[in-house]
């Protein structure tokens, strides 16, 4: 862990803060007492905690937190806790290694304004699932949505404080639902702003601005797309726009499921604008209960990012 604040001093004090840290992914402020078995709190700050992987990896992403890795001997009263060689954010397993969904320096803060949403959205679970799930439109899927997210809002205003890099907050920005996307400038305070009020200085995206733009191109970059929707399906559903020349799911090497995206080509760029206008969020473009999103393919620019363990390619051509 980072250095408490300074009026945190006594030990008492710092294990509240760690408990703080830790009850963020637990159900309660008690489960985060009872999980801690080994602490730290003068030379070094740190410690030690029974959770499962799944834990450890959103615990991983907090503000505050260096490094999360397995406590190899748990029955030694001697943990080091020194994080001099450490880099910010990694959860270490000496099976696999480092593991993060984007590399290193590569992502920035986001603050997300959202829409109101339907009806059946009501309580703080429901909202954070709502928030996830509008996520992994973008990453993919959900577990690695919910790792990015850090803060959420949910009664006068709806948002959510996001951990991505560029490419994918300018696709978040175009996802049904997703007002705007704005950095957020002070990512460790709780108190966050939104109401939609920025400077002019500040670099945003809006759904407005991504939707308004033209585009030229005969081929369709799809996201949002379940992972049982078929070549087939897809097919049928973009056909009536034109001629296709090609309709291709991309698919994980590992598992042999679909990554959640695929690539659209049409013979011409009329039939692909039909589609990009008609299909992009809206009522037509649920698909197996899904409601995907459509962007232009863009060239290749960009090397692959890596998540869990696994490749994750999100280029926009082959």
């Amino acid at each position: 862990m980072e250095p408490p604040p300074q009026e945190v001093s006594s030990r008492t004090e710092v294990l509240d803060y760690y408990v703080d840290a830790l009850k963020r992914v637990l159900p309660s402020e008690k489960d985060a007492q009872m999980c801690i078995y080994d602490a730290s709190w003068e030379t070094h700050f740190g410690f030690c905690c029974d959770i499962d992987e799944e834990t450890s990896n959103q615990l991983s992403r907090l503000p505050g937190v260096l490094s999360v890795r397995p406590d190899t001997d748990i029955n030694s009263m001697k943990k080091n806790y020194d994080s001099s060689n450490v880099q910010p954010g990694y959860v270490s397993y000496p099976e696999i290694g480092h593991a993060l969904l984007f590399p290193m320096g590569n992502t920035k803060h986001w603050l997300v304004r959202m829409d109101k949403p339907g009806i059946g959205v009501v309580t703080k679970a429901q909202m954070v699932d709502y928030y996830a799930q509008i996520l992994a439109k973008v990453l993919g899927n959900e577990k690695d949505a919910q790792m990015c997210i850090y803060h959420i809002s949910w009664q006068s205003s709806f948002g959510f404080c996001c951990e991505l890099d560029e490419e994918c907050a300018r696709e978040l920005a175009g996802v049904p639902g997703v007002l705007s996307i704005l950095p957020d400038k002070n990512f460790e305070s709780e108190n966050k702003d939104y109401s939609g009020i920025q400077s002019s200085t500040d670099p945003s995206y809006s759904s407005e601005a991504n939707q308004t733009t033209p585009v030229k191109t005969k081929k369709l970059f799809v996201t949002g797309l379940s992972f049982y929707t078929s070549e087939k399906t897809l097919r049928a559903a973009f056909e009536g726009f034109g001629e296709l020349v090609e309709v291709r799911i991309i698919m994980d090497k590992i598992s042999k499921r679909s990554k959640g995206y695929a690539f659209i080509e049409y013979t011409t760029e009329e039939a692909a604008s039909a589609a990009l206008k008609e299909m992009n969020g809206k009522a037509s473009s649920i698909i197996n209960g899904w409601m995907i999103v459509v962007d232009a393919a863009k060239p290749k620019s960009s090397p692959p990012r890596y998540s869990q363990g696994r490749t994750r390619q999100l280029d926009r051509e082959r």
